[in-house]
C-alpha cells in the first residue's frame, strides 16, 4: 500500500467509513481516479443489504391476484340430471346384480373330517422314519444286556458258514 496516492489513501479510508456519502474532495478524486471507483463499488457490493419486504396486504390479496389471471371458464350447466341418471343406473345394477347372485347360488356345504385330530395323532408313529434309521443308532438305544444278547447271536450266524 505504500505505492499509493496520499490522494488515493484518503480516498479509501473514506470509501471505507461510508461508500455512499463520500465528502466532495474525495468524490471529485473517485470521479477521476478508476482504480478509486472500483473499490468504491467492491464496498458497495459487499454491504449487507436488508431484503426487501413486501407491501403490506401482498399476501392477503395474492390468490385473487392470481385469480385475475386465470382464463376465466364457462361453468357447465344444466348436466345435473345426468349425474343423477348415472348414479341411479350405477345404483339399479349394482343392486340387481347382487339379488340376482343371491337367487342362483347354492347351498354351501361344509367339509367334515373322517376321523377327530385326537384320534389320528394317536395313531401315528413317535418317529416316522423309523426304518431309515442306522443300525448304530438303534444299536444305541438299546439296554446293555439286550445288545450284548444281539451281538452273541450276530457272531453264532457268522461262525456258520
Amino acid at each position: 500500500m505504500t505505492d499509493l496516492k496520499p490522494a488515493c489513501l484518503e480516498a479509501l479510508a473514506a470509501i471505507e467509513a461510508d461508500p455512499l456519502d463520500l465528502p466532495p474532495a474525495v468524490a471529485a478524486h473517485v470521479s477521476r481516479c478508476t482504480a478509486c471507483a472500483e473499490a468504491r463499488v467492491a464496498w458497495l457490493a459487499m454491504e449487507d443489504a436488508p431484503p426487501a419486504q413486501p407491501p403490506a396486504g401482498y399476501f392477503d390479496q395474492l390468490p385473487a391476484r392470481i385469480l385475475r389471471k386465470l382464463p376465466a371458464r364457462p361453468r357447465p350447466q344444466g348436466h345435473a340430471y345426468l349425474w343423477a341418471l348415472a348414479a341411479a343406473l350405477l345404483l339399479a345394477v349394482g343392486i340387481g346384480g347382487f339379488y340376482l347372485g343371491r337367487a342362483n347360488s347354492q347351498q354351501m356345504e361344509e367339509a367334515s373330517l373322517a376321523t377327530a385330530p385326537l384320534e389320528r395323532a394317536t395313531t401315528l408313529p413317535e418317529t416316522p422314519f423309523l426304518e431309515n434309521d442306522d443300525t448304530m443308532t438303534r444299536l444305541h438305544k438299546l439296554k446293555p444286556e439286550e445288545a450284548k444278547a444281539l451281538i452273541d447271536r450276530l457272531d453264532a450266524k457268522e461262525s456258520k458258514p
